[in-house]
C-alpha cells in the first residue's frame, strides 16, 4: 500500500515521502496514529507542490543569506567600554554585546548563536568575529574595543 508520511517515521522516511508499506502496518500503525495518509493522484501532486515550493523557498533563504554575508564582511564595529587600570575590562564583551551594536548601527538583525566568539573578549583591541549564519553559510566581522571616553 502506498502511504505518503505527514511527519518523520523512524527507519522509514521524512515528512511528504511516498512510500510504500504492507497493508497491515499502514491499516494498523501509521494511519491510526496519523502518521501517513494513503497515497492518491491528488495527495501525490499536493506534496510535489510542497516540495517544489519548499526547495524554492530554500534557495531564496541562501541566497538572502549570502547577500547578509557579503554585507558582514565590510562590518567594523565599534564597542566603547569602560576599563580599570592596566587597560583590563570590567566584565567582558559577549555575543549578545555584538548583536546589540549590529542592530544599532547597521540595522542587522541576528541571534546571539550566529556569533561564535570561542570565549569573551576581556581586552582592549580589534578581533575578527566569525558569525555562522547557517550550516554552510559564514561571514567575519571585525569588533573594536576601544576605551570609552567618557
Amino acid at each position: 500500500m502506498k502511504v505518503i508520511l505527514r511527519t518523520g517515521v523512524a527507519n522509514l522516511g521524512e515528512a511528504g515521502d511516498l512510500k510504500e508499506v504492507t497493508g497491515g502496518f499502514a491499516r494498523n500503525f501509521l494511519l491510526p496514529r496519523k502518521l501517513a495518509y494513503p497515497a492518491s493522484k491528488a495527495a501525490e501532486k499536493q506534496v510535489a507542490e510542497e516540495h517544489q515550493a519548499n526547495e524554492r523557498r530554500t534557495v531564496k533563504e541562501h541566497r538572502t543569506q549570502l547577500e547578509l554575508a557579503s554585507k558582514l564582511k565590510d562590518v567594523s564595529l565599534t564597542l566603547q567600554v569602560t576599563v580599570g587600570s592596566e587597560e583590563q575590562l570590567y566584565g567582558s564583551v559577549s555575543e549578545r554585546d555584538i548583536v546589540t551594536a549590529l542592530a544599532a548601527e547597521y540595522q542587522i538583525e541576528l541571534e546571539a548563536k550566529a556569533i561564535k566568539i570561542e570565549e569573551p573578549i576581556k581586552q582592549l583591541g580589534v578581533y575578527k568575529v566569525p558569525v555562522r549564519l547557517s550550516s554552510e553559510v559564514e561571514s567575519t566581522i571585525t569588533v573594536w574595543v576601544v576605551k570609552n571616553s567618557g
